[in-house]
């Protein structure tokens, strides 16, 4: 079996028994299982693609399902991808549900199921989240889900599992006293390298909110994303029917591909760049096209270069038109070689190959944090040594270096 067919077979086999794939990563179960042909792979791959565009053509979608999609693993990897509602709408755009088979009445009711909440749940979690803490004369900043799910074709095509809200640290301890009072409870605290408190409200049990005053842990910082610079730029916006704040849209872009793509998540997760084709989708359709040099200037300042790179190239496969000289992106080394297996069309079924630390590495854009990341490898048993004594011996200007090297 070639290794693509082999590392689609591992993703179902080891969602079904409920083993982690990379320890860490975002990697959760998929129901069922199937034989996974290699001739299918790109097929498949190309499906769920297909289905993040924000207008799915039809005519494509015949063409992967003819050209030998598997629709079992197709439905698995969707569920894994948090594109479930996705996946429906493509197949329904192709009339093609009848495929579906054994699986069709639970894709429906997935997608029927996240449609409703849009409309019921999320508005009453929303409000819930953010009223008392505009009550508290408190200004929290709306980022990813339901800021995101505002921009996507219908409600209930972006899945969601919490509300994400930032504020800084200093008014961390007043919305904790607001929140608390309204009835949340907090569920895990912000303690340690923790850099949000989790709660949780009996209206809404299925949704937790975080809130946030960081966006990484100390010991996993690869980025200059400054919260509090962030939260400087925020913008009034009503989301979900609630009056609140959010990130402009330059800043959202940069923080969703650093979210995708930090150490532990490693775009394993196929929503986040439908995120980012729905949000430039609706900004041209808005008559707000997205400045791409605006963004590749925060991208620059932040060190967020290579991830908002890389992202980018990953939403070209779902419509999106960002120039690729403004993102230039590793080609030579184990940086060169990583962005080889993340661009390729098979990731979202063949991401297991790819060892978590070498994806770390190549997306981080400082040199001393990659250099950081070699001396933990080496001090963990990877056998990486030679790598690590190879880089010792480079003079600064190469560790430097020009983007696209090493």
């Amino acid at each position: 079996m070639a290794p693509t067919a082999r590392s689609a077979a591992r993703l179902l086999a080891h969602r079904s028994k409920g083993s982690p794939g990379r320890a860490g990563r975002h990697d959760e179960h998929v129901r069922g299982g199937a034989k996974v042909e290699d001739g299918s792979i790109e097929a498949t791959a190309g499906l769920l693609w297909e289905a993040c565009r924000p207008d799915p053509d039809p005519d494509s979608v015949r063409r992967a399902l003819a050209g030998g999609a598997d629709i079992a693993l197709a439905v698995s990897a969707a569920e894994e991808h948090r594109m479930s509602p996705l996946l429906w709408r493509s197949l329904d755009a192709a009339e093609a549900l009848d495929i579906l088979g054994a699986n069709q009445a639970a894709l429906k009711g997935t997608a029927d199921a996240f449609a409703m909440e849009a409309l019921l749940l999320i508005p009453h979690a929303m409000d819930l989240a953010v009223n008392p803490l505009t009550a508290a004369s408190l200004e929290p900043v709306v980022f990813k889900g339901p800021a995101v799910a505002a921009r996507y074709p219908r409600p209930g095509l972006r899945p969601m599992e919490d509300i994400d809200l930032l504020l800084p640290r200093t008014d961390h301890g007043r919305a904790l006293s607001a929140l608390a009072a309204a009835g949340w409870t907090v569920v895990r605290a912000a303690e340690g390298e923790q850099y949000d408190t989790v709660l949780t409200h009996h209206e809404v049990p299925s949704l937790l909110l975080e809130l946030h005053f960081g966006l990484e842990a100390a010991s996993q910082r690869v980025t200059a994303l400054d919260p509090v610079t962030l939260w400087s730029h925020r913008q009034p916006a009503v989301v979900a029917g609630t009056h609140a704040f959010v990130l402009p849209q330059n800043e959202e872009l940069v923080v969703l591909a650093a979210h995708a793509g930090k150490p532990h998540h490693g775009f394993v997760r196929l929503v986040w760049i439908a995120d980012i084709a729905m949000i430039v989708r609706a900004a041209a359709r808005d008559g707000n096209p997205v400045d791409w040099e605006r963004v590749r200037a925060v991208a620059d300042s932040t060190r967020c270069m290579t991830v908002v790179g890389a992202a980018l190239s990953m939403a070209r496969r779902a419509g999106v038109d960002a120039p690729t000289g403004l993102f230039p992106l590793p080609t030579r080394g184990w940086r060169g070689a990583a962005m080889e297996k993340l661009l390729s069309v098979t990731w979202p079924l063949t991401h297991l190959e790819l060892p978590g630390y070498q994806l770390n590495y190549a997306l981080t854009d400082d040199w001393i944090q990659r250099l950081k990341i070699l001396l933990v490898l080496r001090g963990s048993g990877y056998g990486i040594g030679g790598h690590v004594r190879r880089i010792s011996r480079w003079p600064r200007r190469a560790l430097r270096g020009p983007r696209s090297s090493s």
